[in-house]
């Protein structure tokens, strides 16, 4: 009896702790995304949250994200912001200037500007799966104040940038501040490695052929210095490496085409070693072959 109620409020305290844990993560989750689902800004400045999406190493180009969120202060009850607005992205290769017009809604559909980066050492690919790219971006805001007594004015807003969202799969992301980063002039340098895991596990691909290629390359070479008869079972097992190794290859995970750094240490070497050990097996194997007539 003692036993089943120790037991019944074990379970009732794991009970109540794994809800507690639920409503901990549901509440740390929401207040994490409130401001990210938000169009506009909780603070007193214009936020510039930069999201970086994406990065082609074959073309050598970054996708992103520029979305810009007013404060409250500047938006009227209407939900249209006061003065028009202008997000400038000075080096996108895409459409480079966001309008916010004063005399339509604003929302989350009308603040984001699509932008594509093109890093400055596209060749850098070669040495996958260390090689390391920049970028640079460079946005500004002006705002259109409107005077009673003479023309518009063009103000220079200052930003506050969020980069909570500069992050994808396979990659780690720097920014550093450029020489011309100001409070109303966003000057970043975008530094794109991969991550440690990947040149890991690449590596460890890139010498796991080498080594199944050597045992191969052994194999035969013992079955030269024998007298054995031929297997044709052996030849067999090499021919399949030949076609294993690039599925092996494909498996390394972003990789891009054949030619960079961990082909040369690895599948080029392998492939190299296996086909030579093949045909030499192979032309063994039809000098000692007897037939029977």
């Amino acid at each position: 009896m003692r036993l089943k109620m120790r037991m019944d409020k074990f379970f009732f305290l794991l009970s109540t702790f794994r809800n507690l844990s639920l409503l901990l993560a549901v509440v740390v989750s929401s207040i994490m995304s409130s401001d990210a689902q938000s169009a506009f800004s909780k603070e007193s400045n214009t936020v510039l949250a930069i999201n970086l999406m994406s990065f082609d190493a074959s073309n050598g180009d970054i996708h992103a994200r520029l979305q810009l969120k007013l404060p409250e202060s500047e938006l009227t009850p209407n939900f249209s912001s006061k003065h028009d607005y202008f997000l400038v992205d000075e080096l996108t290769i895409d459409e480079s200037v966001l309008k916010i017009d004063s005399n339509h809604s604003y929302s989350a559909f009308n603040n984001i500007l699509h932008t594509q980066y093109q890093v400055h050492d596209a060749g850098a690919q070669f040495l996958y799966p260390f090689d390391d790219h920049k970028a640079y971006l460079r946005v500004f805001v002006d705002r259109i104040n409107e005077t009673s007594n003479g023309p518009e004015v063009v103000e220079r807003v200052p930003i506050k940038v969020d980069t909570t969202l500069c992050s994808f799969e396979g990659y780690h992301i720097t920014l550093n501040p450029g020489p011309d980063n100001s409070p109303t002039y966003v000057d970043l340098q975008i530094d794109l490695k991969r991550t440690k895991t990947i040149q890991a596990f690449t590596m460890f691909v890139s010498f796991l052929m080498l080594a199944v290629s050597i045992g191969f390359m052994n194999m035969v070479r013992k079955f030269l210095k024998s007298s054995a008869p031929p297997d044709i079972q052996e030849m067999a097992f090499g021919a399949a490496l030949l076609f294993a190794f690039p599925a092996i290859r494909s498996i390394e995970p972003f990789v891009p085409p054949m030619g960079v750094l961990s082909d040369f240490v690895g599948f080029f070497l392998a492939e190299t070693i296996v086909a030579i050990a093949l045909i030499v097996h192979l032309y063994t194997w039809m000098k000692r072959k007897s037939y029977d007539t």
